[in-house]
């Protein structure tokens, strides 16, 4: 990834984002949830939490960029982002689960999320560099 490629905030691209866009965001976003919920009631909460773990807001943010931008790559730097979020939640979920009957709830969760967060930083930083060091031309 380029420098200008790293992660930033830009609050001023909120101004952009229409109602309708919100609206499509916060109703795919609902539709997953109610989805999530009736799996887990018809199969059982692991299954129905598998499902609520699916970043609701990822589909319906990669069709509005995509047709927003015409361009593959926001998408494509969005979906990136999302694989490197999953695996530091599979770490996270992994984490408390092993941790949550030895030792207090709070702290097998707290926990996790040190885990998570070392694994998305370093996943984060791995990958910046690889695509770096592949768009300099430099090899190791």
């Amino acid at each position: 990834m380029s420098p200008s490629m790293k992660i930033r905030v830009e609050p001023a691209h909120l101004k952009k984002i229409t109602k309708r866009e919100m609206a499509v965001r916060f109703v795919f976003g609902a539709v997953i949830s109610v989805a999530a919920a009736l799996i887990g009631r018809a199969w059982g909460e692991v299954t129905g939490g598998v499902f609520l773990a699916f970043p609701a807001i990822l589909a319906a943010t990669l069709t509005l960029i995509q047709h927003e931008e015409h361009n593959r790559r926001p998408a494509a730097q969005d979906a990136r982002g999302a694989i490197l979020g999953a695996a530091g939640m599979i770490v996270y979920a992994a984490c408390v689960w092993v941790l949550a009957t030895r030792i207090p709830t709070p702290l097998a969760l707290l926990a996790g999320l040190g885990a998570w967060a070392v694994v998305s930083a370093a996943l984060y930083f791995l990958v910046w560099d690889v695509f770096r060091r592949g768009r300099s031309g430099s090899g190791r």
